[in-house]
């Protein structure tokens, strides 16, 4: 391979703070997150999006690149401005000490950014904190489209905790805890329960110019506000707190489970954190309200001492045998813990890293431009040789880097003074593409350059051949054997990878067969079908609705099982989109057989939550557990629920026969009677056609609905319970059991996507 294989070249208004691993990151969403000093991108690869050409993002990619191989990666885009943050705050109303000065102040921009797990905002998206030069962290998320939509600023943190302390000067203490230095939010937790109850284990790690570690969780306070709380804080130095990194959570037993936090002050100590974290089950109408109790410790060991050299990067890697390494760069030596450092290159800051389970080996980029292979990392890590075979090497990568570099940027008008400034970068696959942001520079010029005029490039490409269809398959496998509904991650991101290689018709049709056999590996009997609920005949006040909300949420999306299907069926309807349409019907196959057990599923759980509520299920119930009685009909082996179902409304409508009772609706257009033979479509006798929504089966009449941006199914938008605007839910639709269905299922009952609002 003499070449690299160029998927992507986006220009992007703007440079990088600094050169760091945190520059370019990855979400559960599948996005890619880039700083710079007044902007935050957020793009989203195509695949699997079905999204419009139309709003593609212009790419300066050199002629030719890979068309005959269709490997050119489409993107879509939105931006957070740094207007868009708002007022500042003023240190120096606080306190008027030297030490509170913050030079941030002078030119403020975004400094970092972290990303939480997937599915704990509001949307089920994930939630970005935003570290400042004025030393404020916020939170952002989006309003109503994740890809292209606005994202809006949720909340600037104040809740911060005052860890007592003895120092004479209270006001500047105070101030210096206030005043943030570095970011981190963990993964999601696993219990190793199921179903997973509805509850966010992440934490997000806040270090200080105090040397106060501090934790804080997102708490959902209604269905439409989330907030940080403090949980806990720990003094870990009297430095500042300038690095921090989580390693992945590890569970020990059911209920139990424990990481750690890697801490690194500006004379080059590190330090570290043990944070474990039990689950805890509240007392609850539906058994669905759950706790964390937590407890942090400050460990005797120490990676890094003293020694005035200031780290530019940290970050933990889980290895073989699912140790994790803590990965650090200082001035001319790359540190491995537990393990000596090896010698990199002088003076270059590291800008980021990547670790390729397969081969075993970490891949750290410079800020000068290379990229440099350490392998064996979980037995004796080494620099590679040169003489190490694929090009998986630290000479054949860097030489890759700058072609790409040269490819981008102009070629012959370049010259050997031009630096490709790698300022972050991050693997794509886990295998052979790599993601990184560079900007062209000329250092020996000793120009300047205000910030309007700097333009940074997101690059994509392929460094090495390592996308095989043993890898392409493998990873099919890996995947939807290894992936828990714990993880909140959506089946887009989960996929990302996958979808990278299967872009192309060519080896989607050559790999169909085992595309196939793989989807049709059978599941394990659904553990669902156990659930016994207790009834509940007490007040349904907004706390019982809260934990029915929670219950439902649980059942239809913590079992791991239905994790794996909707992943399934999101591949099939992925693959069934580049085959000839003579072989289709092997996918159509697939994806019927998994939306009938999905099917099965979502209709036990609802009607084992109505028949928990006999007292509340009263007239304005009845259209909608009339269409759930109509589906299990359906399916023999929801005999006993739907019969289950009868009785209830039987006790609470006795005047009513049930048997003339129907699930038909009206036409929105015309009012004629519209038969409920459809869960998809629905057909009036004049011949004017609706969408139904995906969640309730009703007649889609209004614009209040949302989009899943993997399947594109519709369904209504979940309405506040306390909400003034107009109803727009349908009159059949109007209930209590309803309005809680709609704000229980955050993402697609099929696919298990986000939903996003277009309108």
């Amino acid at each position: 391979m003499n070449e690299p294989f160029i998927r992507s070249a986006i220009p992007l208004p703007g440079v990088a703070p600094f050169p760091s691993a945190n520059v370019l990151q990855w979400t559960d969403d599948g996005q890619v997150v880039v700083v710079t000093t007044k902007n935050i991108y957020i793009l989203s690869p195509s695949s699997g999006t079905q999204a419009d050409t139309s709003s593609f993002v212009k790419q300066s990619l050199p002629d030719g690149t890979l068309v005959e191989r269709q490997g050119i990666l489409h993107w879509l885009r939105t931006v957070i401005e740094w207007d868009a943050v708002g007022e500042l705050r003023q240190w120096p109303i606080a306190c008027q000490e030297w030490a509170a000065v913050s030079l941030g102040s002078l030119d403020p921009c975004f400094r970092s950014v972290t990303c939480s797990p997937s599915n704990i905002s509001v949307h089920a998206s994930c939630v970005l904190a935003v570290l400042t030069s004025n030393l404020q962290v916020s939170l952002w998320c989006p309003a109503k489209n994740m890809l292209t939509g606005k994202w809006t600023k949720i909340e600037d943190f104040t809740d911060v905790h005052y860890y007592p302390s003895d120092a004479a000067n209270q006001a500047l203490f105070r101030t210096l805890q206030e005043q943030i230095t570095s970011i981190s939010w963990s993964l999601q937790t696993d219990f190793l329960v199921s179903p997973m109850p509805v509850v966010d284990g992440s934490l997000l790690a806040i270090g200080s110019r105090a040397g106060i570690l501090s934790f804080v969780r997102l708490i959902r306070n209604t269905a439409a506000e989330s907030t940080l709380r403090h949980v806990t804080s720990v003094p870990v130095s009297d430095r500042w707190i300038i690095q921090l990194a989580w390693s992945p959570w590890k569970s020990s037993c059911p209920g139990q489970c424990q990481a750690y936090v890697a801490c690194g002050d500006p004379a080059g100590s590190i330090k570290i954190v043990e944070v474990s974290q039990v689950l805890q089950q509240n007392p609850s109408p539906f058994s669905a309200d759950f706790g964390i109790a937590i407890e942090c410790k400050l460990l005797d060991v120490a990676p890094s001492s003293v020694d005035g050299k200031a780290m530019t990067s940290m970050k933990w890697v889980q290895a073989h045998g699912d140790i994790p390494y803590l990965v650090f760069g200082t001035p001319g030596e790359l540190h491995i813990w537990p393990s000596k450092p090896d010698s990199s290159s002088c003076f270059a800051p590291l800008s980021g890293f990547a670790y390729n389970h397969r081969h075993d080996t970490l891949v750290a980029s410079l800020a000068d431009g290379s990229f440099h292979v350490v392998k064996n990392l979980s037995k004796d890590p080494a620099l590679a040789s040169p003489a190490d075979e694929i090009g998986l090497t630290t000479e054949a990568m860097t030489a890759m880097v700058r072609s790409a570099f040269n490819k981008v940027e102009g070629g012959d008008a370049l010259r050997r003074t031009d630096v490709n400034r790698v300022d972050g970068m991050t693997t794509y696959d886990g295998e052979s593409t790599y993601t990184w942001i560079h900007e062209h520079t000329r250092p020996t010029d000793f120009d300047y350059k205000h910030d309007a005029k700097h333009t940074s490039t997101l690059i994509v490409a392929e460094l090495w051949p390592g996308s095989t269809d043993d890898f392409v398959l493998t990873e099919l496998v890996r995947i939807i054997t290894n992936t828990r509904a714990s993880t909140g991650e959506a089946p887009i991101g989960l996929l990302r990878a996958v979808w990278l290689h299967l872009q192309d018709p060519e080896r989607v049709s050559r790999l169909r067969d085992q595309i196939v056999q793989i989807l049709h590996q059978p599941e394990l009997p659904d553990p669902g079908t156990a659930l016994v609920l207790p009834a509940w005949a007490g007040e349904l006040s907004s706390q019982v609705r809260d934990e029915f909300v929670r219950s439902l949420r649980t059942h239809l999306f913590g079992w791991d099982n239905l994790h794996r299907l909707r992943v399934k069926f999101y591949i099939a309807m992925f693959c069934k989109a580049r085959v000839v349409p003579e072989v289709q019907n092997q996918f159509d196959g697939i994806m019927a057989s998994v939306t009938t057990i999905l099917r099965f599923h979502v209709l036990f759980v609802l009607m084992r939550h109505i028949t928990a509520m006999p007292v509340h299920i009263s007239e304005n119930e009845v259209p909608f557990v009339l269409r759930i009685v109509a589906q299990g009909l359906e399916m023999s082996d929801l005999a006993t629920a739907v019969q289950e179902v009868f009785v209830t409304l039987n006790g609470r409508l006795p005047s009513q026969n049930l048997d003339v009772l129907s699930a038909d609706e009206l036409c929105p257009a015309c009012h004629a009677p519209v038969p409920f033979n459809d869960i998809n479509t629905a057909v009036c006798a004049n011949g004017h056609s609706w969408q139904r929504c995906s969640i309730t089966s009703f007649i889609l009449s209004t614009p209040m609905v949302r989009t899943c941006l993997g399947c594109r199914r519709k369904a209504f938008m979940p309405r506040p319970r306390a909400a003034t605007s107009p109803n727009w839910l349908p009159i059949p639709a109007r209930s209590w059991l309803v309005e809680d269905l709609l704000e229980a299922v955050r993402r697609c009952l099929y696919c298990g996507n986000n939903f996003v609002t277009l309108v």
